[in-house]
Formats: structure tokens, sequence, C-alpha cells
């Protein structure tokens, strides 16, 4: 990939429609739904800042285009494994929450074959397909809002239990930048433009998108306790359907040249095909009702959760950034280490995640958060004393 060293501005509008679109997938598009449910107002609001700030960071911190390159070929296989997951979390979700919006398992599957095709056209364009996307779910979102009336959660007081969910937000988004793959490219394609790029992609566009979900969380989150009240509104639910079915699409199309880019290795195709087949199977059971009063399929979202706000995360934090002699990434002895220190990390917090998202008992979140941060202090390196 080669990136031009001073874009126009239009180019670099161009790049920021494209990281818009290319982090509107299914976090931010129903994240918000689950968290303003649970929390009201609050839960958008700590899902919606370090997530806008993280991302809009990463035009900053990355100062060179080289530096991303050097990512991409470095950590080759965790970007990989962030695609592939992403890739398949998007299609996880359509077909396990796709009736809910388009009222059956038929229509579903029009309406991601209609998305399919739209979001390969808006590939094909490249960056200004970005645009397409973008410009195509505000309008969908305006329209769906101008046929609803819908009305905005209520403030208050933040909830004791989202403080504890707040540090596992800020973790995720402020680390799970640096293994996307799309990032990387605009990152190199913006060169000097990357900052205003990165701002106003994330400060602005994206900004835009994850409001239009706050705009119908409310009444997307009444229909995960009673579906039947599609009827009321289709039409509306039809719209917001398929904003997401486009986006998740487009997210898709994006994501999967990432892994064959990457030279997949066996590892990446286990991880792709592996999520792929248990996320379909227990997509199948998605309206089932689960032991833990929700139903499997938000029981498989919250898993898939658990990849950004654990394991990815936890991977850039204990491999990608660099120790205290300069070492950064996985290869060598050094790497080696790093590398079981992470198993040991997820492992060990693991269950104060499971009690956190799936039990729902936040509290446990804290020391899950703190398991990750502190495994840091086993790979801080050593710092070369010069001799006398």
């Amino acid at each position: 990939m080669i990136g031009k060293a001073t874009p126009s501005f239009l180019g670099t509008l161009g790049w920021a429609f494209f990281l818009a679109s290319s982090w509107t997938w299914v976090i931010g598009m129903f994240l918000p739904v689950l968290l303003v449910r649970d929390f009201g107002v609050w839960g958008f609001v700590v899902f919606a800042v370090p997530n806008v700030i993280g991302a809009a960071a990463m035009g900053f911190v990355l100062r060179t285009p080289e530096v991303s390159r050097a990512i991409l070929e470095r950590h080759r296989i965790a970007v990989a494994c962030f695609s592939a997951i992403t890739a398949v979390f998007q299609f996880v979700f359509l077909f396990s929450i796709g009736m809910m919006f388009f009222g059956s398992e038929k229509r579903t599957h029009l309406a991601i074959a209609c998305a399919l095709g739209v979001a390969a056209v808006a590939v094909a364009l490249k960056r200004w397909g970005a645009a397409m996307i973008w410009g195509g779910s505000l309008a969908l979102l305006v329209l769906a809002w101008k046929g609803s009336g819908f009305a905005l959660p209520k403030g208050g007081s933040m909830p004791t239990d989202l403080m504890f969910l707040a540090p596992v937000c800020a973790f995720g988004f402020a680390l799970c930048p640096y293994l996307d793959g799309t990032f990387h490219r605009a990152r190199i394609e913006l060169g000097s433009a990357s900052r205003l790029g990165f701002a106003v992609g994330f400060g602005v566009l994206f900004l835009t998108m994850i409001l239009g979900t706050l705009s119908y969380a409310v009444p997307v989150g009444a229909l995960l306790e009673s579906p039947e009240l599609v009827a009321v509104m289709p039409s509306v639910m039809l719209l917001i359907g398929a904003h997401i079915a486009m986006q998740a699409a487009y997210t898709t199309l994006l994501h999967v040249p990432v892994v064959y880019a990457s030279r997949p290795s066996r590892f990446v195709v286990l991880v792709f095909f592996g999520a792929l087949i248990v996320g379909a199977g227990l997509a199948a059971f998605a309206w089932f009702p689960s032991p833990w009063g929700m139903t499997i399929g938000e029981v498989v979202y919250r898993l898939f959760m658990s990849f950004y706000g654990l394991v990815f995360p936890a991977y850039v934090w204990l491999c990608m950034i660099p120790t205290r002699d300069g070492h950064s990434g996985v290869g060598g002895a050094i790497g080696r280490r790093k590398l079981v220190v992470l198993a040991i990390a997820v492992a060990l917090a693991g269950p104060c995640y499971w009690l956190g998202f799936i039990v729902r008992e936040e509290m446990w979140l804290a020391p899950g958060v703190l398991i990750v941060l502190l495994s840091r202090l086993l790979v801080r390196g050593k710092v070369e004393r010069s001799q006398p």
C-alpha cells in the first residue's frame, strides 16, 4: 500500500467517510440499544465518549504511515484474526436479529443479499462509496425518525453498576483500533492529513451515526423484551434494519480482504471457521430464552463483545505496545513470554467478564480489567545499563 504524502481536502474528506463507515458496525449500531435499555442515557455516554476519542486518537498516535505498515507486518496474524472475527460477527448478528427488523426469514435473507450488493458497489467506488453508504444510512435514519416520533431516553444519575462497565469500554475502545486493518489502510493513504481525517471521520461522521443509534435505542430495546411489538411499526423497523444490514455488509466486505492480504495461517482460518460455525449454530436458537434472563441471541452477541472488551485490547496492551527495551511483537523469546502472559491474563480475567457480561453482575468487570492491566508488569522488558 502506497500512501499520498499530502492528499487534497476532498481526498481527506473521502477517507474520513471511509473511516466512519468502516467503524459503523454491529457494535455501534446495537450495543447502545442494550446499554440504554439497562442503564438509560448514561449507558450511551459511557459507550460513545471512549469510542469516538479512542478511534480518533489513532490518527494522532501513529505519526507516520510507516508505523502502520510495520504494525500490519509485525502483527499480521492478530490483525487478520481481528478482521476474521469482525466479519463473522456481522453476519451472525444479522441472521440472529434480522427477523425482528424484516419480519420473516425469507425477507431477512433477501435484505442481506441486497445489502451485500449495495456494499459491493460501495467498495468498488472506494472512499466515495463509503460516503454513499454513510449518506444512505443517514437518510434511512431520518426517515425512520420522522415516521415514528421516537422518544429519546431520559436522563438521571449514573447507575452504580455502569461505573464498573466504564473501564471496560475505555480499555476496549482505546486499544482495539490498532488491530483494525481498515484503519491502517486509511492512515497510510492519509499521510500528513491523518489528524484531520481521523478527527472528522470519528468526531463528526461516526458520531452522527451512533447518535442515530441513540434515536432508535428505546423502541428497539422494547422489541428485545417483546418481539411481537414489531407489528406496531413494521415500516420503521424495516428502515432501521436496512441501515444495519447495509453498514454490516460494508464492514464485512472491507475486512475480508484484510484477512486475505495477511497471508492467513492455519490458525487464522481455524479462528474464522470456528467462530462462523459456533456463531451460526447458536444464531439458529437466537430467540430461545437462556438461563441468564436474556435470549440466546443476546448471549451470543455479548460473547462476541468479549473479543473487543478483553482478548483484542489485551493483545495490544501486552504484545503491541513496546516494552521498556523497545521490543514490540511476538517474535523471539520475549514474544513467546508475552503470548504466555496474554493467555494466562485472559484465562484469569475471563470468568470476571462472564460474570459481568452474561450474569450481569457488573462489579466483577473491575477485577477483570485490573488483572489484564497488572499483567503488563510481567512483560515490561529490561533497560540496558551503560558500562561505567
